[in-house]
């Protein structure tokens, strides 16, 4: 995933990498061309958590144990970068940053002139590509490390008192610690990165001295080259962004789309070229077909005829036949023929809106001796009492009245009613 330009963002301030140069810049500047802003949100909680039931409810537990444990203050925004499905659970890889430091963003981002996206650090340990080995990135004295193993997600973060080899000696130590204690069973070798450093030479030298005070076993990641001034600096955000799934971006889906669809505009080109010339030939051979088909045409007209009038007169024997069918059919209908099921559809999704999940809608018979009616089973998100009631509400506004029955789900805010047109002047 390419950009005319990769900004980073820490504690430390802002840096641009583009057109094979490092220069710091002011924060929130105003951009000329696409760029991806790669954030290492200062107070975000960032980890793996397992959630019970559906794994689209993920997010909303994670913000949930977030605000049990205090980390982060106010309002939460969650981002969930990689997500593994078990039989009754799942397992995330997310941050959890503050909401007004996420629209801060979003609102910047927003004003500029081209493509801005947002990408949290955390989601380049989770890219493509990282196998049975343990990626760690630095970037300045912290350590971010993410492994997988057996459909499982592991992640460890620490931080070195200082900048030589000896000082990050105990923080890798606690993050392999880490990685074991939540379950990692593999060895201690590493792909490692760093999102800026000096030089490629200087980051080799670490990595082999952690190596022979027996800390890790690993390689490096391909780093880019960069001019900083009147030196040189190094960088593995180029490669972990290349191997990064656009799913991954903290963007709507159509800024995404808009995104894919210029990195391929290229080869869309070519190959609507290539389908043209392609068309062109067969239309040339089409046009000869044609004609010969057309003269086979000809000598049938009469045999079509007769068969047209043949035809019109079995259609007229039986239309009556058909009527009295289609009649009995509504019938049979009953409060389907009535109530359109459709419409019935509509409504419930415009009820439900985006904190109800509407599992099912179905024509029901409670038994032989009730009429049908129409059941909705869904779900609350977060088994919210107030959404719950929004929703009956805008049911009863359509003209439905609920009355509850036993769901089918027994997870946390499931539900089941069945539902009755309400009659003009309020009785059901």
């Amino acid at each position: 995933m390419k950009a005319e330009q990769i900004l980073l963002v820490t504690s430390q301030g802002w840096s641009c990498l583009a057109q094979g140069e490092l220069r710091p810049v002011s924060p929130w500047p105003d951009l000329k061309g696409s760029a991806i802003v790669v954030v290492d949100f200062t107070d975000a909680q960032v980890g793996v958590q397992s959630s019970k039931g559906k794994a689209e409810y993920a997010a909303a537990q994670i913000e949930k144990s977030v605000r049990d444990e205090g980390a982060v203050e106010g309002p939460l925004k969650v981002f969930v970068h990689k997500q593994v499905r078990h039989t009754d659970s799942s397992q995330s890889l997310y941050t959890a940053v503050s909401l007004e430091d996420w629209q801060q963003f979003e609102t910047w981002s927003s004003r500029q002139p081209d493509h801005c996206l947002i990408v949290p650090v955390v989601a380049l340990l989770a890219a493509a590509g990282v196998g049975d080995k343990i990626r760690l990135l630095r970037i300045g004295q912290n350590l971010h490390a993410y492994a997988e193993s057996d459909n499982r997600l592991h992640f460890a973060t620490a931080a070195a008192l200082g900048s030589d080899a000896t000082d990050f000696v105990a923080p890798v130590r606690t993050v392999l610690a880490q990685l074991r204690a939540s379950g990692w069973k593999g060895s201690n070798e590493v792909r490692w990165g760093s999102a800026l450093a000096d030089d490629l030479t200087t980051e080799q030298d670490l990595l082999t001295q952690l190596a022979a005070l027996g800390a890790t076993d690993g390689k490096l990641l391909a780093h880019e080259s960069y001019r900083a001034g009147t030196g040189k600096a190094v960088s593995a955000l180029p490669g972990l962004l290349d191997a990064l799934d656009a799913r991954s971006l903290t963007a709507s889906f159509l800024q995404r789309m808009a995104w894919l669809s210029e990195r391929y505009v290229m080869p869309l080109m070519a190959l609507v070229a290539v389908v043209t010339l392609g068309l062109g030939a067969f239309a040339l051979y089409a046009e000869q077909m044609i004609a010969r088909e057309r003269v086979s045409i000809d000598s049938l007209q009469g045999e079509i005829g007769q068969l047209r009038a043949r035809v019109e007169k079995v259609t007229a024997a039986q239309a009556a036949s058909v009527e009295g069918g289609d009649l009995a059919f509504a019938r049979q209908l009953g409060f389907a023929a009535t109530h359109d099921p459709i419409r019935m559809l509509t409504t419930v999704r415009r009820a439900a809106g985006s904190t109800v999940r509407v599992q099912r809608v179905q024509l029901a018979k409670v038994d032989q001796s009730t009429k049908a009616r129409f059941r909705v089973d869904g779900v609350v998100a977060n088994g919210s009492s107030t959404e719950l009631s929004r929703f009956l509400g805008e049911l009863r506004a359509q003209g439905w009245q609920a009355e509850s029955t036993t769901p089918s789900d027994g997870t946390a805010g499931a539900f089941a009613y069945f539902l009755r047109p309400v009659a003009p002047g309020g009785k059901s």
